[in-house]
């Protein structure tokens, strides 16, 4: 039976081992055949969205591996603007509404906020955090 997933990412983009867990489990998720319909970044997983993010090129860039995931399966990935803002995460969209000079959300990601989250929480089967 295929169920449908939110999966709500809370850890930083490099740091600790939260977003690689989030990102193997979305892949195996998909490669079972669930559909992944949303994956919500909240709190400190806002830096996920960073398109400024230059690893090392003996690592993974997780920023990357969440595009392509995008790209394979269809889902929504949703960024907290609240959480985002915080942490110095625009996006190019709202370089009008904010005092700052640029911007630095890749434009695969998308400014969201909790009641998004919230829609996509009610819609799907199962939800997760990571």
């Amino acid at each position: 039976m295929s169920l449908s997933y939110t999966l709500v990412v809370t850890s930083p983009l490099y740091g600790k081992q939260g977003s690689a867990t989030a990102l193997n489990f979305a892949n195996a998720l998909v490669a079972e055949g669930h559909q992944l319909k949303t994956v919500f970044f909240y709190l400190d997983g806002v830096t996920n969205s960073l398109s400024t993010s230059l690893p090392a090129s003996d690592e993974m860039d997780i920023h990357q591996c969440w595009i392509e995931l995008k790209n394979n399966s269809g889902c929504e990935l949703l960024v907290c603007s609240a959480a985002a803002y915080r942490r110095g995460v625009v996006a190019k969209e709202d370089l009008e509404n904010q005092a700052v000079e640029s911007f630095n959300m890749s434009h695969q990601f998308a400014m969201s906020g909790l009641a998004e989250m919230a829609t996509a929480m009610l819609s799907s089967d199962r939800v997760v955090q990571l």
